[in-house]
């Protein structure tokens, strides 16, 4: 077995919560300590006899097949929809009206909010099963199958753009960074969300269920200022940055119900989701 097991990262998990409790003080803190030294010897002893803690995190797909079988279930909603929409609504729901693409639209998460404010919504991505999903539930919009560095548009040919969740699929930010400056128009704004480099640092993946059992899509860790570097190389100002920090509702992995209480104490309060807005000048 070579692949990462689901003991390991609950050893991990384990770990992290721990040293996060490290320089916290009192006799409360003192006993999360060693509540969570006694977990990590518990799960160190099952590791060998708990056939469940041997076995892989899930089957790793490329981005076509995997979001194809996550398409039914995408709009669950996902573990970090409730940090990273206040913050994404809040910003495009100051923007005047116009027409937005959504690129990288998934089901239409985004473009729902958006149409309903007023504007009209170009959505983009290469999935033909979330496509389908986001044309139903957009009528009106205009939904085209095309990647996030060859965007089916011509330049200048939209008022403001949305990318939500989905850099970390592409190993380099500049190219689709560009992509997105070339296809606004002059003035226009662009709003980028990611998972946040410290967790797929950590290990995080796209995770979900599927057909054939827990399955994940690997991700492309990009450091907070690589997203800075590829705007302005673009000529985009930034306006705008927030890094909104995971919940208990976020914090989840495939270890939450395993060890829910080391997972809380890895996770909630990192930063989860980086935001940024960008203008075209």
């Amino acid at each position: 077995m070579t692949d990462p097991t689901l003991g390991e990262l609950t050893v991990g998990v384990e770990g992290l919560a721990l040293l996060r409790l490290l320089h916290a003080d009192g006799t409360d803190a003192a006993t999360a300590r060693a509540t969570r030294m006694a977990e990590t010897r518990d799960v160190l002893g099952r590791l060998e006899r708990d056939p469940s803690l041997q076995g892989p995190l899930g089957v790793e797909l490329d981005l076509r097949e995997g979001y194809a079988r996550w398409a039914p279930s995408y709009d669950g909603p996902l573990r970090l929809f409730s940090i990273e929409e206040p913050p994404m609504r809040r910003r495009f729901d100051a923007w005047p009206t116009g027409e937005v693409l959504d690129a990288a639209c998934g089901t239409g998460r985004h473009a729902v909010r958006l149409a309903e404010r007023g504007h009209a919504v170009v959505g983009v991505d290469q999935s033909p099963d979330m496509l389908e999903r986001a044309r139903a539930k957009i009528p009106g919009g205009r939904f085209l199958e095309g990647t996030l560095t060859d965007l089916p548009l011509p330049d200048a040919s939209v008022d403001t753009a949305v990318c939500a969740l989905a850099l970390v699929h592409v190993p380099d930010l500049e190219p689709a960074v560009a992509e997105l400056a070339r296809v606004v128009r002059p003035g226009g704004r662009i709003l980028i969300s990611d998972v946040h480099p410290f967790l797929v640092q950590l290990g995080w993946q796209a995770q979900f269920p599927s057909d054939a059992g827990r399955a994940y899509m690997r991700l492309h860790r990009h450091r907070v200022t690589d997203y800075a570097r590829a705007a302005l190389a673009a000529g985009l100002v930034v306006c705008g940055a927030e890094e909104p920090v995971l919940t208990p509702e976020a914090a989840v992995t495939p270890t939450v119900e395993l060890v829910p209480e080391a997972t809380r104490a890895a996770f909630v309060g990192l930063p989860g989701v980086v935001v940024w807005e960008f203008a075209r000048p």
